[in-house]
């Protein structure tokens, strides 16, 4: 398994024909909205991965694992259905619903997705999470301390 980028091929194959229909390629267009879905949909899974801090990842932000790239792109495909207001089956619901469950683990650290291993571009994870300075106040009534106030 390996990192790489996902496509329009990608999206296209996470879709039934019905939606297929609704996302007709223009060959004219360069950057359609499903190129700029895709790259938002990569930033946000990718947030997920750096969050769950038990994975090295490359340098170059338009990469994903393999293991989540269809997690991605039903992803992708349920927020551009929902931008061009359709109604969304079940199953494309459920697809979205199981995708999102899939990067709140990874941001957990629960699931770990593949390393992208020895590279030299590979950015390491961070390691330590940033502890709050923040010191709450002494109480100074509790609960034997309030009676008839």
């Amino acid at each position: 398994m390996a990192w790489k980028q996902p496509t329009q091929d990608d999206f296209f194959a996470t879709l039934d024909a019905e939606e297929a229909a609704l996302f007709a390629r223009n060959e004219n267009d360069d950057r359609t909205p499903i190129d700029l879905q895709i790259a938002m949909t990569v930033s946000h899974v990718r947030g997920f991965i750096r969050s769950g801090r038990k994975c090295r990842m490359p340098g170059d932000e338009s990469l994903l694992p393999d293991m989540l790239i269809t997690p991605a792109m039903d992803f992708a495909a349920f927020n551009l259905l929902k931008r061009l207001r359709r109604n969304v089956n079940e199953s494309r619901t459920k697809a979205y619903d199981r995708a999102c469950s899939l990067f709140e683990k990874i941001g957990q650290g629960a699931i770990v997705p593949e390393d992208y291993g020895e590279d030299p571009s590979a950015v390491e994870p961070e390691t330590s999470l940033a502890r709050p300075s923040i010191a709450a106040k002494r109480r100074l009534l509790g609960r034997q301390n309030e009676e008839g106030i």
